[in-house]
């Protein structure tokens, strides 16, 4: 699979992806947007051990800018059953605001309802995530549902919980 948008290509893994990613991941876990996700390992064995999954999964792309030549960010097609595949993406800090996320996850949308065949896309995000919030609704993406929930703790070893909510796209 390979798609490709103005600025954007993406693609699976490859080998080379490897630095970028690590750079990737351990740029997402120091974002004040990690505590509303699943948490990631940010030593490099352990984040090596991701890449190599991420390499062989159909699941999830690599997300490379052209100008640059280089991986900054992922998306995944996790699936959820037969017709309908649960979202999820990254996209590294130095490439926010720029219209970059709009512009992976509309690719992937037509991706899974032109090639794929899918019925509907779920995700999810916390509320308190104002960026990939916006993001989903600002694609058609409708909630579904809200409850609380918690991926990790604070420093107390307190669960940090927030409202998450559950997305729907009908393709």
């Amino acid at each position: 699979m390979m798609l490709e948008t103005k600025r954007l290509i993406i693609r699976r893994f490859i080998d080379t992806d490897k630095d970028d990613f690590i750079k990737l991941i351990k740029d997402k876990m120091g974002s004040k947007y990690s505590i509303y996700d699943h948490q990631y390992p940010t030593d490099e064995e352990n984040i090596s051990l991701i890449f190599e999954y991420y390499c062989r999964s159909d699941e999830f792309y690599a997300v490379e800018i052209k100008e640059e030549q280089r991986l900054i960010g992922f998306i995944s097609l996790n699936h959820f059953d037969e017709k309908t595949r649960n979202l999820g993406y990254c996209l590294h800090s130095d490439h926010h605001r720029k219209g970059l996320g709009k512009e992976m996850v509309s690719a992937i949308i037509k991706y899974a309802r032109d090639v794929l065949k899918l019925k509907k896309l779920v995700a999810g995000t916390a509320e308190e995530n104002i960026p990939s919030f916006r993001l989903l609704q600002g694609l058609g993406f409708n909630i579904v549902k809200k409850e609380l929930a918690s991926f990790t703790n604070d420093e107390k070893g307190d669960p940090i919980t927030f409202v998450g909510c559950s997305f729907e796209y009908i393709l």
